[in-house]
Formats: structure tokens, sequence, C-alpha cells
């Protein structure tokens, strides 16, 4: 199955589905709270459900929890289906502990919109970007945006990392570009 045709749909497998993505930031009074200190403390006994959803368990909890968990756009969307994701603003020690899996390289991040997976935060992730402001670009053209003009690859690398021409690559940031320009 190539990058574009998959697609993100939520799994019926188990209760308390969470619904569609927002968008993650950090609070602005920011500090090491209760959530993120158990997040750091506690091992995760859970796993990936698919590519956007993961269960998270901690050590010191008796229950487990359903987290969607993915990229994006050029953002990270989250939620938890816990009364602390609301309390804290989204960051409950389920999506803390994920977070800091994810930054410790423990954990593979999935991109809703390419297929692309990051084991740790890309250079061009902005937390409270829309995750929907890239969505009139073909999944090829947003990771190539992504990878070359935003990341770290240059076209020739890119080309070659993913077995294609770079003259391909040109042209699909070409027309990232173009897009990108209509819609300012």
């Amino acid at each position: 199955m190539s990058r574009a045709e998959r697609s993100w749909q939520p799994s019926d497998d188990l209760p308390g589905m969470v619904g569609g993505p927002s968008t993650l930031s950090f609070p602005e009074d920011w500090t090491l709270s209760t959530a993120w200190e158990r997040a750091q403390r506690e091992s995760d006994e859970g796993g990936a459900v698919n590519d956007a959803e993961r269960i998270v368990s901690l050590s010191d909890g008796d229950d487990y929890h359903r987290v969607l968990w993915a990229l994006k756009g050029r953002t990270l969307v989250a939620e938890c289906d816990c009364a602390g994701y609301k309390y804290h603003d989204g960051w409950c020690a389920h999506v803390a502990s994920l977070w800091w899996q994810w930054v410790r390289g423990c954990i593979v991040v999935a991109h809703l919109d390419t297929g692309r997976e990051y084991p740790a935060p890309p250079a061009w992730l902005r937390l409270d970007d829309d995750p929907t402001a890239y969505d009139y670009l073909t999944p090829a053209e947003l990771d190539a945006l992504l990878s070359c003009d935003l990341g770290s690859f240059g076209v020739r690398e890119f080309a070659r990392y993913t077995n294609r021409a770079a003259g391909t690559i040109g042209n699909l940031l070409a027309d990232a570009r173009d897009k990108m320009e209509e819609r300012r």
C-alpha cells in the first residue's frame, strides 16, 4: 500500500472512541505539573491500536485510556478520553507520557496525510498550527514540502530516500509552492 492510499479511520474494536483531532499547544504558564511528573515517573503498559491511536495505561493506575496521537499537516493532533485532558488544556498524564516517550525515541508517530513515520518530533513541527492548513496539497506534495522546504532534506537527498527522481521531487515542490501562493 502506498503512502497516498493510506488514510486514518478510527477503529471500532475498543470502547470510548476519541472524536476528531484537536491541536495541542504548550500552556503559556507551563510548569512541571503533576501530570508531567507522573508521565515521566510511570511506565506505559499500553501500545498502538492503529496509526493514529494508542492505548495508554500508566503503571500507577488501574485503567487504560485511548489517545489520538498523530501528525496532521504541520502539527500534532492529540485527544485523550480522560477528564484530566480537558482540565489540563490537553496535557493530561497520558498525553504527556506519549510526548515524553516520543522525544526520547521510544515510540514512532505516524503522519495521517503522508503516511511517513517519525521516531522523534520533526524540525518543522508546530504544536498550535491548524491541522487542516495543508489539506489542499496532495500527500506527495505535502511530504516533499515538509521534508525539503521545512525539514532538513535536500531535493536530491529526499529523491534518493524516497526512490524518486530529483525532477519529480522538484515538480512536487513547485506545485506545492504554487498552491500555497494561490492561497495567500
